[in-house]
């Protein structure tokens, strides 16, 4: 049985569209010509490397799987793909849409170097050059332009963990309702831990702020958490229709062992972070080891905890930018050794009172019975394992948030919803 893989990318533009509507408006065809049983598992939408310099507003490549009754069959479905690119995006900016797609006999065995060219769009720079190799000789086809390499890596996204997300739409000649902050702190509390980053105290965090044509996004582990709260929200403000979308976001794909500095790569760097100088516009630039510097931008919230780093060994994370040199911009840290210690006087032996120092001689004296004595003292270390996360409000789309910890790979388990598209 044949199935076809098609993927597309770099459909929006600075004025509006959004490549995860032109995938949804796909699916609305299969839809109305009663093909959606033919769809294998649910669509996919998979974020790329958030650092380079080309990507466009949303930075997300999207996907699908469908059973074709043969090679004719998924050529009309190809050709239905890049019908509705023409109509529906306009190419200005840098808006180079693409298409790739590929034909298996058997869905369980993706070649290696799919694989392989999806995690390394998510991690490094990727070019046109490279995804044209990759593509003759896993045997898909490339059509259009730049947004061939996002196309062809969402077609390599076999997920190790997962997400979802349901994402409703709106017209675009009409105002972008006010979503209530009341509301989403409902479902919220409703469907925690199975839903996360929707709201920050009273700031909503599910709806964008462009001209796109979504109107929110609800992203979670179980697809039938964000079902429940999304329908509710899609109900209450008009959407036009919606869609659910197995992603790759909040799972740290983008997390890299690499630690050379190359422009736009996402790095991983352990050491000891040797000191932290804040700017007159309150970033925070660091050093690590003497060698690799670093800067934490002040809207990312971290300022306070990195200033209690100095002098402890802590991996740190991020993109790499060229300034006037190599720059590794944080997007977190751990501390993994901390060398702070308290140093406190023991307790008196004869009665337990206090103790104090006598001065140079060593000798500590019990402030309650007068006992003199030359005794250790007690070392207490800090031991501030913490993890130097931003505030919920700039997260990118791939940095895994706190509450997933513990729920990675869940969503591999979940059943497909009956209800999963409208």
């Amino acid at each position: 049985m044949p199935y076809l893989m098609i993927g597309i990318d770099d459909t929006d533009w600075e004025g509006g569209g959004c490549t995860t509507y032109v995938m949804y408006s796909f699916i609305k065809y299969l839809v109305r010509e009663n093909l959606t049983r033919s769809v294998i598992g649910l669509p996919r939408l998979t974020r790329l490397n958030p650092y380079v310099p080309f990507k466009t507003r949303g930075n997300a490549s999207l996907s699908v799987i469908i059973y074709v009754e043969s090679e004719d069959d998924a050529k009309d479905h190809v050709e239905l793909m890049e019908s509705l690119i023409n109509q529906m995006v306009k190419r200005v900016g840098k808006t180079s849409p693409g298409i790739a797609y590929l034909v298996i006999r058997n869905m369980l065995k993706v070649d290696e170097r799919l694989t392989w060219f999806y995690r390394k769009s998510v991690r490094d720079i990727v070019t046109l050059d490279l995804a044209r190799k990759v593509a003759s000789k896993v045997n898909a086809k490339l059509m259009g332009g730049r947004g061939t390499i996002g196309a062809l890596a969402s077609l390599g996204f076999i997920p190790i963990d997962a997400t979802y997300e349901f994402i409703a739409y709106r017209p675009e000649d009409e105002d972008r309702p006010m979503i209530n902050p009341i509301d989403v702190k409902h479902w919220d509390h409703t469907t925690r831990p199975f839903t996360f980053l929707n709201i920050n105290e009273d700031q909503v965090l599910i709806e964008p702020h462009g001209p796109d044509p979504v109107l929110f996004g609800v992203r979670g582990d179980s697809p039938y958490h964000v079902l429940a709260m999304g329908n509710y929200l899609a109900n209450k403000y008009n959407a036009i229709g919606w869609i659910i979308y197995v992603t790759n976001q909040g799972t740290n794909d983008h997390r890299s062992r690499a630690s050379e500095y190359i422009p736009y790569r996402n790095v991983d760097l352990i050491g000891i972070l040797m000191n932290a100088v804040f700017d007159d516009k309150g970033h925070v630039h660091l050093t690590l080891d003497d060698a690799h510097k670093a800067i934490a931008y002040r809207h990312l919230g971290v300022s306070k905890e990195l200033a209690n780093c100095v002098g402890c060994m802590v991996e740190a994370w991020g993109g790499v930018k060229p300034n006037e040199k190599l720059d590794l911009y944080i997007e977190g840290m751990r501390v993994l050794h901390d060398r702070y210690v308290e140093v406190r006087n023991p307790r008196c032996p004869r009665c337990g009172g206090p103790m104090e120092s006598m001065g140079r001689s060593g000798l500590l004296r019990c402030k309650r019975c007068g006992f003199e004595g030359k005794l250790p003292r007690i070392i207490i270390p800090r031991n501030n394992w913490f993890l130097i996360n931003p505030k919920a409000s700039e997260y990118r789309h791939l940095m895994k948030p706190n509450e997933r910890v513990g729920l990675e790979g869940l969503a591999l388990y979940m059943p497909k919803p009956y209800l999963w598209v409208y």
